[in-house]
């Protein structure tokens, strides 16, 4: 044990695996082909690219029709290189392609972060990146994470982090460890979960340098960690700092649990996450346990390290009220990540039972055993979880998306293309980006600092017809009701048309309340139809 760990004998074993990875070259893009063929068996595409943008996605998509020079402010709190990334699709319909791609992406750093182990045989390494791509594949919570966010970014940033500390340690050289550090880089600029996961990777590495002795790479890990860290800290001070804020504090304060609340806390959100990962809670976790022990006995201890490092930060950056804990949108790397490292433990698990019981049958061949068992336990989780695969955001028994309960897409199109010169339309707040977005032909003009959570808004200079209820209770919106039709009488006595959006149950009892003093005409169906308000 103590001569595997020497520099000499790491090299040895790291050479093996890449000179058989030459002749299996073709059999690797052949698996991940096959996987990448089955997102869109498992996702409904149709819907994804096809529904409205929601509120939280309408900001993001209104950035595109702004300048490129005003984008370091209009990207807010999503990361700009997912930004500029919605920019080079050509039709502004169809943005949710970048998170549709980066699906795609996660399913095939899975594969190689499976892949990349040093496993007994090169036919059991690539059964290893098939059952890891496939558990990322089939995750719930991947369903669900069809919105115009960065979060399936995060998850595959998240897992090409881990995949390129595998392929660092495969074969060490100062080139593939400067890689890493170039990636960092570039994850920052695509997720801010970069800054959660990289010091787990380099501090992974120190560890597994450490122990084995290797003081020369110990020094080169120290000052790739340093640069990285570095690397990070100026992206996220060019870019991504001037979106913190009070009001986005506010926002996640119930995901920042004090240190006395958290066995409470965690038990609480292991619940709500259940759904969304297909199996109990405790099943994951010790699925990754067995993942992580599996990296180490495969070669990979840095990668290990950096598994269990992991959810350790994400602890203590919740505590500390850094970052969100355990959300089902800002933590969904960590679960992706989880689905990844327990399709390691997965097969690390199998072969280990295949490999005793070829003690006793000596015919039975380890790894078409631990294929066979992995493949059965892929089917059943498959049909247990069936009902979220083609998730179009409203399956009865599961959760009900955002992107099923709003479409102010249909109300701006049907009001822009009916109302007359000299017509009023009136807006609740939360209407207001996606009214912006969808009203293509008008010009707009951005508005920043402003204080709400995304830390700008938007004007439409042209639009002097518009008028935006300034509250959501019954003051606020009378206030606005009484706005425009001062503005009606003005412009002749128009119509006001009424276009709202993602309101709450208490909004909704205020707008019923200041409207019945008015004759309300419903005029389009739909989840959030538009209604014409008159005087009786």
């Amino acid at each position: 044990m103590v001569a595997q760990l020497t520099h000499t004998n790491v090299s040895n074993h790291a050479v093996r695996p890449a000179s058989v990875g030459r002749r299996l070259r073709r059999p690797d893009w052949i698996a991940v082909a096959v996987l990448l063929a089955a997102v869109p068996v498992v996702h409904d595409i149709g819907t994804m690219l096809s529904a409205p943008y929601w509120l939280d996605e309408a900001w993001v998509a209104l950035s595109v029709r702004m300048p490129l020079a005003e984008l370091p402010v209009a990207t807010s709190s999503t990361p700009i290189g997912w930004s500029f990334l919605l920019r080079l699709v050509p039709d502004s319909d169809y943005l949710r392609v970048v998170p549709l791609a980066f699906h795609g992406l996660s399913v095939g750093v899975a594969y190689a972060l499976g892949r990349l182990s040093q496993w007994q045989t090169p036919r059991l390494g690539i059964v290893a990146g098939i059952v890891s791509g496939a558990v990322v594949l089939l995750l719930p919570a991947q369903q669900v994470r069809h919105d115009l966010k960065q979060y399936s970014a995060d998850a595959a940033v998240a897992v090409a982090l881990l995949a390129l500390t595998a392929w660092a340690e495969q074969k060490w050289s100062p080139r593939r460890l400067w890689v890493v550090v170039a990636a960092v880089g570039v994850g920052m600029l695509l997720s801010h979960v970069t800054a959660i996961v990289s010091p787990g990777v380099f501090g992974g590495l120190l560890v597994a340098t450490t122990i084995r002795r290797q003081w020369a790479r110990l020094l080169q890990v120290t000052v790739a960690g340093f640069a990285a860290a570095s690397l990070a800290g100026v992206i996220y001070a060019v870019f991504s700092s001037r979106a913190k804020s009070d009001e986005m504090r506010d926002f996640w304060k119930a995901y920042f649990p004090q240190p006395h609340e958290l066995a409470g806390y965690l038990a609480e959100r292991a619940h709500d996450l259940t759904p969304l990962l297909g199996v109990p809670v405790l099943v994951v976790a010790g699925l990754v346990v067995a993942g992580a022990a599996t990296l180490v006995k495969s070669g990979r201890p840095a990668t290990a390290a950096a598994v269990i490092l992991l959810p350790v930060t994400v602890l203590v950056l919740g505590v500390a009220d850094v970052y969100p804990l355990l959300d089902s949108r800002t933590s969904h790397f960590l679960l992706v990540t989880a689905a990844a490292v327990a399709g390691i433990g997965l097969v690390g698990t199998a072969n280990l039972v295949a490999r005793l019981l070829s003690r006793t049958l000596p015919r039975a061949r380890p790894t078409v055993v631990t294929a066979m068992v992995c493949a059965v336990l892929l089917v059943t989780f498959t049909i247990h979880n069936g009902a979220w695969y083609r998730f179009d955001g409203d399956e009865p028994g599961l959760e009900r998306s955002p992107i099923t309960m709003m479409d102010v897409r249909s109300a701006t199109e049907f009001v822009n293309g009916n109302r007359s010169r000299n017509d009023v339309v009136i807006l609740n707040d939360a209407a207001w980006y996606g009214f912006a977005f969808y009203s293509k032909r008008d010009a707009i003009e951005l508005v920043a600092p402003y204080g709400n959570t995304v830390g700008w808004w938007v004007e439409m200079p042209y639009r002097s017809d518009v008028v935006i209820a300034p509250g959501t209770d019954a003051e606020g919106i009378r206030l606005g009701v009484d706005q425009a039709l001062k503005l009606a009488s003005q412009r002749g006595g128009a119509r006001i048309w009424l276009i709202r959006s993602f309101i709450s149950l208490e909004e909704a009892e205020a707008w019923r309340s200041v409207l019945a003093d008015f004759r309300v005409e419903q005029v389009t169906g739909g989840i959030e139809p538009v209604v014409v308000i008159s005087e009786r």
